[in-house]
């Protein structure tokens, strides 16, 4: 592992991160911000998070508001290692998932975090970069 770890967060990890305080979720966000983790993006990647967090029933919980969101966006792009894909990988069920997989790979990543139990974590790895859930990452990051 590099100096500082480099992760790929799948959006589900940053929807929770943001809604609950002191869950490995919110942990991994916290350690991202505090620049302990290099948190890896795309362009692909930063527009799903994007996306998402614009959905009505995640805009609900107060703490999402417009002011969080553009704030998150200036963080995507000026605080996070924007990784350009070039090439796809395709070994998730859900294809929607293979953007992470492919950054991952690109990125050179050490972990992609994710609690995506039925896609993502059925795989177990990728080129050999673990997948593993929010608490996982915890105990192995320490953080």
């Amino acid at each position: 592992m590099a100096d500082k770890p480099r992760l790929v967060v799948d959006t589900n990890i940053i929807v929770s991160g943001l809604i609950t305080t002191d869950t490995p979720p919110a942990r991994i966000l916290d350690a991202v911000q505090k620049k302990k983790i290099v948190l890896l993006v795309s362009d692909e990647v930063v527009v799903e998070y994007l996306r998402v967090l614009q959905y009505p029933h995640i805009r609900k919980y107060k703490k999402i508001s417009d002011e969080m969101v553009s704030q998150l966006t200036a963080f995507f792009v000026e605080e996070s290692e924007r990784i350009e894909i070039l090439s796809h990988i395709q070994k998730s069920k859900d294809p929607d998932d293979d953007k992470f997989l492919s950054l991952a790979v690109e990125g050179k990543a050490d972990f992609l975090v994710t609690g995506d139990k039925g896609d993502l974590l059925s795989l177990k790895a990728i080129y050999e970069i673990p997948i593993i859930t929010a608490r996982e990452a915890i105990k192995r990051l320490k953080v």
